[in-house]
């Protein structure tokens, strides 16, 4: 069971999320109706993960994580969507979300995310990464690189990786536990499409060639 907040500006579609994720043994703590509400009530409550609808009549999701990451907090977020731009997936991989859940996949696919968020892993919609790797790959006014994708953190780590650092050097470099490193490592092969610290070595040299 999860504590968690929900914030979306469509009533409806917020009751039977509210209905649907309490029937499944997961508290709702708060609940908000726009992205300034969010960002009011989020100091005053201690979910484990905020859920939120990308886009409010007054500010996106991304806006809200940007003000929470910005202001210290790591709290877990999941984002729920009909679409999101790959821009603002861009945006909101480096600002380090932990979910992305289209709003028309199976609502088991939402109970999935939750699960795997609060392992301490990611859960983003694999159409939704592939997207926002072509925007990445394809964007003109800068740079691309798959790496847009990290987070500071996972491109220090993906850093040390190429330096030829083990797991528990990692974690002593970075502060972290092993196991921390362990589930960084996980969301950077993710994001970047491959399975093992070779095939990241190899891809990062061929990126760069």
């Amino acid at each position: 069971m999860a504590k968690l907040m929900l914030a979306d500006d469509h009533p409806l579609y917020l009751d039977g999320m509210i209905q649907f994720l309490a029937a499944n043994n997961h508290e709702i703590v708060c609940v908000a109706h726009s992205a300034t509400e969010t960002i009011a009530k989020i100091s005053t409550v201690t979910p484990d993960i905020l859920i939120l609808d990308v886009s409010m009549k007054d500010g996106t999701g991304v806006d809200v994580l940007g003000h929470l990451r910005s202001s210290g907090q790591n709290l877990p977020v999941i984002f729920m969507t009909v679409s999101i731009d790959p821009a603002l997936t861009v945006e909101a991989l480096k600002y380090g979300i932990n979910g992305i859940v289209l709003k028309d996949s199976e609502p088991a696919e939402l109970l999935k995310a939750i699960e795997m968020v609060l392992e301490g892993e990611s859960c983003i919609d694999h159409s939704v990464t592939e997207r926002a790797l072509q925007y990445s790959v394809s964007d003109k006014r800068k740079v691309a690189s798959r790496e847009d994708l990290l987070t500071e953190r996972e491109r220090h780590i993906t850093e040390l990786v190429r330096e030829g650092l083990r797991n528990n050097e990692i974690a002593i470099r970075c502060g972290l536990t092993e196991g921390t490193v362990k589930v960084h490592l996980h969301n950077i092969f993710q994001k970047l499409g491959v399975r093992s610290r070779a095939e990241l070595i190899v891809q990062s040299r061929r990126d760069a060639a």
